[in-house]
């Protein structure tokens, strides 16, 4: 592999993994395991984080239309 190589995939991996933290850890992910993974697995990583974050935002909308609607107050 050459130099120039290297320099895409670490370049990629340090522009992609705060991207996967950050969008983990707004969703209540830990931040630095998803850092790791966004270093490990860069260009994959993001679109991973973002599945989970919309899985857990269909969870919750799911849980609130589940929910029984309180009366309306006059």
């Amino acid at each position: 592999m050459g130099f120039v190589e290297i320099l895409l995939i670490l370049g990629g991996a340090l522009v992609f993994a705060p991207i996967t933290a950050y969008i983990a850890s707004s969703h209540g992910r830990s931040f630095w395991r998803w850092f790791a993974l966004g270093m490990a697995l860069p260009f994959f990583s993001v679109f991973v984080a973002l599945f989970v974050a919309m899985r857990s935002q269909w969870a919750e909308e799911r849980a609130a239309g589940s929910r029984p609607k309180s009366p309306p107050t006059a």
